[in-house]
């Protein structure tokens, strides 16, 4: 049957499925990574992640950076220069278009024999490998945890997730501190002029407004007082969410800020007042006989144990100032059990769930405390093992389909033979890792 008599479905089932596609994709996942890899010199690995690898589509790509991230500006120096681009699809999208290439051609059109049976099960797990790293991205919680040396805490705040809290200031000192919470999605939205949105709560004795939402902003005085949305002399002033070089800032480094207003129940007394993420002390007021905090701050998750940091270390490359290594001596404590642990730039601790990477290092000099401190990568993430179970997955259907092959070349029960040496394998392999641990 000529390709111009098949229906448009078979045509795209066919384009879906291709070898051409799956070239494609990869050649173009293999270009994303070498530019990422370029940009994370100047940028950081956060923003050059978000652009490359976690983004439908690449806005732009950095010129000036992938030169001299190549040290090509030694021999010819051009600046800062950038590609604006629209069309050229990030690496979800492409992930994406994998996924249902693998799907297509890799499970659903392959001839089903016991020669291919292998095959099967190592685009199966391909498939498993790319749906963990999409629940990873929508469904892993991610934050930091600082500790200065003796210091112990069971928290750490969300990187990307800001909330507004309100907490009634308790005047028995033993009292259990409780605090209600918005989250960002509720609000985030508010950045027209005049747009508002009204929250209340039966525990409440008054009604919450927020509106003029920013991103990325500070408080500026209104020094010439002309300013209608001024508050108590200040205004918002909203940032770029770029760079000096035009890239686009990690979403921790921005500063958001709105206006809120308190509006008493069953009274028109209102206090109006600005919330800015990076301010001192939460707004406090003041309803009747009580006191509210009311704070705009990341999400704090809580750790099913805590932290103790007993000691932080830090190695230099030699004659330099450029750190080499970062370790941490942790306590977890869990109840009346205490264990002692080691956390490094490429060990982390896993436990109950949770990853602890160590991230970053103080002397604290800078600060003039002199306390050392570390600061770690907190990691929830409910597909943490799933690119590990991926892997052996490949592995068994390959040395499966190998076996198979040569078991034919030499003239054996295929079955008995591969699944014999296989069975072999798995258990010396067991072996090995139960000594090891």
């Amino acid at each position: 049957m000529s390709d111009s008599s098949k229906s448009f479905p078979a045509k795209l089932f066919a384009f879906l499925s291709s070898f051409g596609l799956a070239t494609s994709v990869l050649a173009m996942l293999l270009v994303l990574t070498f530019l990422g890899t370029l940009e994370q010199a100047e940028h950081g690995l956060v923003a050059s992640q978000a652009r490359y690898f976690e983004s439908a589509f690449i806005d732009r790509i950095d010129i000036g950076a992938c030169w001299r991230a190549l040290a090509f500006n030694g021999y010819w120096d051009i600046g800062n220069v950038t590609l604006p681009l629209y069309i050229v699809p990030g690496g979800y999208t492409l992930m994406a278009i994998l996924f249902v290439n693998l799907l297509c051609g890799g499970i659903m059109r392959i001839r089903k024999s016991p020669k291919t049976i292998g095959v099967i099960i190592s685009h199966f797990a391909i498939l498993f490998m790319i749906a963990a790293g999409a629940v990873t991205h929508h469904f892993a919680k991610e934050g930091n945890l600082n500790l200065r040396e003796g210091q112990t805490n069971d928290e750490f705040l969300s990187f990307h997730d800001r909330v507004i809290e309100i907490e009634k200031v308790q005047t028995d000192a033993k009292a259990k501190r409780t605090a209600l919470v918005i989250d960002e999605s509720k609000f985030r939205d508010l950045t027209a002029a005049g747009q508002g949105r009204t929250f209340t709560s039966d525990s409440l004795p008054f009604e919450l407004i927020i509106t003029g939402w920013k991103k990325n902003a500070q408080p500026k005085r209104d020094a010439d007082h002309t300013r209608s949305d001024a508050v108590d002399g200040y205004f918002i002033q909203e940032l770029p969410a770029l760079d000096d070089s035009g890239a686009a800032m990690a979403d921790e480094q921005l500063a958001s800020a709105c206006v809120a207003i308190v509006k008493t129940k069953n009274s028109d007394d209102k206090q109006t007042g600005i919330l800015w993420e990076f301010a001192a002390a939460p707004w406090t007021v003041t309803v009747g006989a009580d006191k509210y905090l009311i704070s705009l701050v990341h999400r704090s998750y809580k750790l099913p144990f805590a932290v103790r940091l007993d000691q932080t270390e830090e190695e230099k490359h030699p004659g330099t100032e450029r750190a080499r290594r970062f370790s941490s001596k942790v306590t977890k404590i869990n109840g009346d059990h205490e264990e002692k642990r080691s956390i490094t730039m490429n060990e982390p601790v896993r436990s109950e769930g949770y990853a602890v990477f160590q991230s970053t290092f103080s002397s604290g000099e800078k600060e003039g405390t002199g306390v050392k401190s570390s600061g770690f990568m907190i990691v929830e993430n409910p597909a943490d093992h799933w690119p590990l179970i991926s892997c052996i997955i490949v592995a068994e259907g390959l040395l499966l389909h190998f076996l198979m092959m040569l078991a034919r070349f030499i003239k054996v029960n295929p079955w008995i033979f591969s699944l014999s040496l296989i069975g072999a394998f798995n258990a010396a392999f067991a072996l090995a890792m139960w000594k090891l641990l």
